[in-house]
């Protein structure tokens, strides 16, 4: 009897591991920057992730690249909020109101839609994560040209630059996720 159950738990464990290892996507980084417009911005990105990237799967690599970009927008956030503290008049400060709205602004914003991000990568909802990426791409993209317009802080032009490059990492991460659903 107990030779039998041995040889259950044996199968068993062997079902699990390959059900894992299908489930578990890896595209090589190189691959996945090659379609980003800074390839080496995405490379560095990847590949800054403790113990590199290297046969990591894409699960994974989205969780930390939504670790970084949540990192790197309180960055921007702070900096943001400190310029208009310092602003020399209401109309500079307007023009970083409009970049701190599409940070915070409650319904539409780039911490929700990270929030949401990582919520569908968990439930396994790559589809509602791509689309997630192409707001907070969106944001981003209406932040800089705010920035652009009005020649503000050339330090958070390139925070906010850096989390759209950031966020078209995600973009193309989801991408991956898609295609092997």
């Amino acid at each position: 009897m107990s030779r039998y159950f041995s040889l259950l738990l044996v199968l068993f464990i062997l079902c699990v591991a390959s059900s894992n290892s299908i489930s578990a996507k890896v595209v090589d980084v190189d691959i996945i920057c090659k379609e980003a417009s800074n390839p080496t911005y995405c490379s560095n990105l990847l590949n800054s992730k403790s113990g590199g990237a290297k046969g990591v799967d894409l699960v994974d690599l989205a969780q930390y690249t939504i670790d970084v970009l949540n990192d790197n927008s309180s960055r921007a956030f702070d900096l943001m909020k400190n310029l208009m503290d310092i602003a020399e008049n209401d109309t500079v400060a307007s023009y970083y109101y409009r970049c701190d709205s599409d940070f915070l602004d409650t319904e539409n914003s780039i911490l929700l839609r990270l929030r949401d991000a990582e919520l569908n990568l968990h439930n396994g909802k790559y589809p509602a994560m791509a689309k997630e990426s192409d707001d907070i791409i969106q944001y981003l993209l209406d932040c800089i040209h705010s920035l652009q317009e009005h020649e503000t802080s050339t330090l958070l032009a390139k925070y906010v630059d850096d989390l759209r490059q950031g966020a078209q990492v995600l973009q193309i991460i989801s991408k991956y996720l898609n295609l092997g659903k």
